[in-house]
């Protein structure tokens, strides 16, 4: 008779546990402890199936979907009879059966099932739809500054070979540059391009922004930004802007205003002068430079709904990356949701959120997707540090696919560094081949993985500032890792599999190899990589689909590889993976 571990048995009828697909079907999730239960079903009724609620219950088979070292975490999806859904759970041990429903656990399978303690879903309301385009795209980061720049260079301007990289010293990237990268950004295989600010500021980084509807001149204007936009467009790529509301610059008119008239001041409450911090009003971190809005201010608010939508009507970006967006107000992300979704449906709203994220995104009133930072540094624990198992990594991958819908993941950012982190390259102590590997995880995972400037190149760089490097263009041709970047993008592109395809683990080994699934309506892909600081080798089970199949063919090599006894040899230098189709 097994051991059950009744206290790890969990069911919350709500966000990632209990929701609704944008389709109109409904997940349903349970967790159980680890290999408890062979056999786990959904009861489902309505709440208005009387007299008899459960006799003729829709019977729901479900699956474990994800599991770490302890849990499994069960998931059905199935389109409900009546949208006004009462369940439970019937969980089977070997010749035990139990029931789960609000009240507890019940111990029969003679239990009486009672619809007023069952779970409730009141009525399924389909959820928000992502749009398409957002689903597992492939994103490319650009830092203006350090990115490209066109025309004269002006005076006090940093030489492009420089490697004085602090914030004071601008190397005057322009968006003239970035028009002129587009075609590059196409072969790249990219799909999107997230830019961080490009507002008035003094700064390299710009997010002491002092006027929100002036492009710095230093970058071009705001023809120049539309330019760029409409050139994009018509090469199938969109454009997401870096909006940093929770605070502006201390050039910002509104807040000069408030600081020389005091409470005299029509802009006063838009800051918290209340000297909590020792210049005299609530900062970003405690930086001076960067005073902190209040989004509770009506006016303040309006302020900054209309600068969001001005950019998406004049120049026709596609959507915004909130800066510290779990400081703001949250009710004002839920008017800027209402604005950006009537001024372009197809828009899109990206949480700066380094922590876990459900209270920003599982409901659909606030954002679409967050910057997966839980992810990356699961990422940055394996690949770079090799401070974690590959069991444990496989955990932590599990338990963050368990954070959010499905409908999310496929849109969540995931990301290797960014302009705030050190690249990955340097965090594996230089080891290009860990850059490799662990990109071509981030490419074959559910997400929209993003590409941080230069990392195409094997750019290194430690924390910030040092991450931000200017883009090392003599370094394009002939670079094997650029080749790998544009094979993995344009793969990813290609499979619906590993686009939007769900996530499974297939099987993790002590050497460091590791095997997942992915599979979407119509494509099943085993993905496999060596995570580790050997050469792997190994027999690989392959999954049924496959195993009768006289071979099967590595769609990142070419190469065709023979079945025996559903098994197949694989061997795998370090940095290397193969995704079998």
């Amino acid at each position: 008779m097994r051991n059950i571990h009744f206290d790890t048995v969990y069911h919350m009828p709500w966000l990632e546990y209990r929701h609704a697909l944008p389709d109109g079907r409904v997940c349903l999730r349970l967790q159980t402890g680890r290999d408890d239960f062979s056999k786990v079903t959904a009861k489902v009724t309505s709440n208005y199936n009387y007299p008899d609620y459960f006799a003729n219950a829709m019977l729901v088979e479900m699956k474990v979907a994800y599991r770490d070292e302890f849990h499994d975490w069960y998931e059905c999806v199935f389109t409900p009879e009546d949208v006004r859904v009462k369940y439970l759970f019937q969980l089977e041990s070997d010749e035990q059966v139990f029931k789960l429903d609000a009240a507890g656990i019940h111990f029969g399978a003679d239990y009486y099932e009672d619809v007023s303690e069952a779970f409730a879903f009141a009525y399924a309301w389909p959820a928000p739809g992502m749009p398409e385009w957002a689903k597992g795209c492939v994103g490319y980061q650009i830092f203006p500054d350090r990115f490209r720049r066109e025309g004269e260079m002006e005076p006090g301007l940093e030489p492009w070979t420089s490697d004085r990289v602090q914030n004071e010293f601008r190397y005057g990237g322009n968006l003239r540059g970035m028009i002129k990268a587009v075609p590059y950004l196409k072969e790249l295989g990219v799909e999107m391009v997230y830019s961080t600010p490009m507002f008035l500021s003094d700064s390299s980084h710009r997010y002491n922004t002092f006027d929100y509807f002036q492009i710095d001149p230093l970058l071009g204007t705001e023809d120049d930004l539309r330019e760029l936009c409409d050139e994009l467009h018509k090469n199938g790529m969109k454009l997401i802007m870096d909006g940093v509301f929770n605070h502006s610059g201390i050039e910002f008119a509104p807040f000069k205003d408030a600081k020389e008239k005091g409470k005299g001041s029509k802009y006063y409450n838009w800051f918290f002068f209340d000297n909590t911090e020792e210049c005299g009003y609530q900062t970003f971190g405690h930086w001076p430079y960067m005073p902190k809005l209040n989004l509770r201010n009506p006016d303040c608010a309006e302020y900054f709904l209309n600068v969001g939508r001005y950019w998406i009507e004049k120049c026709h970006i596609d959507g915004w990356r909130l800066d510290v967006s779990p400081e703001v107000w949250p009710d004002f992300w839920r008017q800027y949701r209402k604005m950006i979704k009537t001024a372009n449906p197809e828009a899109i709203m990206i949480a700066e959120c380094w922590d876990d994220s459900r209270e920003w995104l599982t409901q659909g009133d606030m954002f679409d997707a967050t910057m997966h930072y839980v992810l990356s540094r699961n990422i940055w624990n394996r690949f770079c540090h090799h401070k974690i198992s590959l069991k444990q990594f496989d955990a932590c991958l599990n338990r963050s696919l368990m954070l959010y819908p499905e409908r999310i993941n496929q849109v969540l950012w995931t990301f290797l560094g960014s302009h705030d982190t050190a690249r990955l390259r340097t965090r594996a102590g230089g080891d290009l081949r860990m850059l490799h590997a662990a990109s071509f995880f981030q490419f074959t995972v559910p997400g929209a993985p993003i590409i941080y400037y230069g990392d195409e190149l094997g750019m290194q760089g430690g924390d910030d500032p040092f991450c931000r490097f200017p883009m090392e263009w003599h370094n394009v041709e002939g670079n094997e890792t650029h080749a790998h970047y544009r094979k993995l993008a344009h793969l990813r592109a290609e499979n619906s599999a590993l686009r939007v395809g769900s996530f499974r683990t297939h099987s993790v080994s002590e050497n460091g190899l590791y095997a997942y699934l992915r599979q979407s309506d119509d494509q099943l892909a085993l993905c496999l990589i060596n995570t580790a600081l050997e050469p792997v080798s190994g027999m690989i089970q392959l999954p049924e689909a496959m195993a009768d199949r006289a071979e099967v063919t590595d769609l990142y090599s070419g190469e065709n590889l023979p079945v025996s006894d559903g098994m197949v040899k694989v061997k795998l230098e370090v940095g290397q993976g193969m995704i079998l189709i």
